[in-house]
């Protein structure tokens, strides 16, 4: 990444660039290994002598709150999860996601439930259509494309910084995403182009939201 166009701190829901907790490594039947989840929990803290009790939470939640492969369908769920498992002084944070209505209707459903692999979180949460929560801190507009299972990628990980910044005058702000909703939206029109050479995958212009990860804290700060 270029540093003179990117902060050095980042706020994404790419997993691409940002650990993620819980993610499937956090379920029993996921393939993979017991080093992994342990160095998956441990970077938020977790001690491997809790890393079974986190397992069992997860998986018994999965289907209902946690979904596929790593969306809380509730803030509740999320804060539930960090209250119990990351240590308080953690600087893990909550975010969520949202779409526009009109992208909503124009995203390209790659993330149809599959008859042999299962329905993905974004699928469900985006299907029912509810509005962000309320008491979090608007951070800006990520550019974001959605994989066949869910995940996704940054425009950062397709180096589109520079592309945005010179064809469009897009410039991130200090959390790495753009405070102009409607020009975040020509950016993943434009990452979406066949001769831009990112990956060929729905890009959208996702609000990112951060809240505080217990009700009773204040929201976060712009800035912090």
């Amino acid at each position: 990444m270029d540093a003179s166009l990117v902060p050095a701190r980042l706020r994404t829901a790419s997993g691409c660039l940002a650990p993620i907790a819980p993610d499937t490594w956090a379920l029993d039947w996921a393939r993979c290994d017991e080093a992994e989840r342990v160095s998956a929990a441990t970077r938020f803290g977790i001690p491997p002598s809790r890393l079974a009790e986190l397992i069992d939470w997860v998986t018994h939640r999965f289907d209902k709150d946690f979904l596929w492969p790593n969306v809380f369908l509730t803030l509740e769920g999320a804060r539930d999860f960090r209250a119990t498992f990351v240590p308080a002084d953690s600087d893990a944070f909550i975010l969520g996601l949202a779409l526009s209505n009109e992208d909503v209707d124009g995203l390209p459903w790659r993330t149809e439930p599959d008859p042999t692999v299962g329905e993905v979180g974004l699928h469900r949460s985006l299907s029912r259509g509810f509005p962000p929560a309320a008491g979090g801190v608007r951070l800006g507009s990520d550019v974001l494309g959605a994989e066949l299972d869910g995940t996704l990628h940054s425009y950062l990980c397709n180096g589109l910084e520079h592309v945005f910044s010179r064809q469009l005058g897009a410039l991130p702000n200090p959390y790495g995403l753009f405070d102009d909703h409607a020009l975040a939206r020509r950016c993943a029109v434009y990452a979406g182009r066949d001769d831009v050479g990112a990956e060929p995958i729905p890009w959208r212009a996702w609000v990112l939201t951060e809240y505080p990860c217990h009700p009773a804290q204040p929201a976060p700060a712009l800035g912090s």
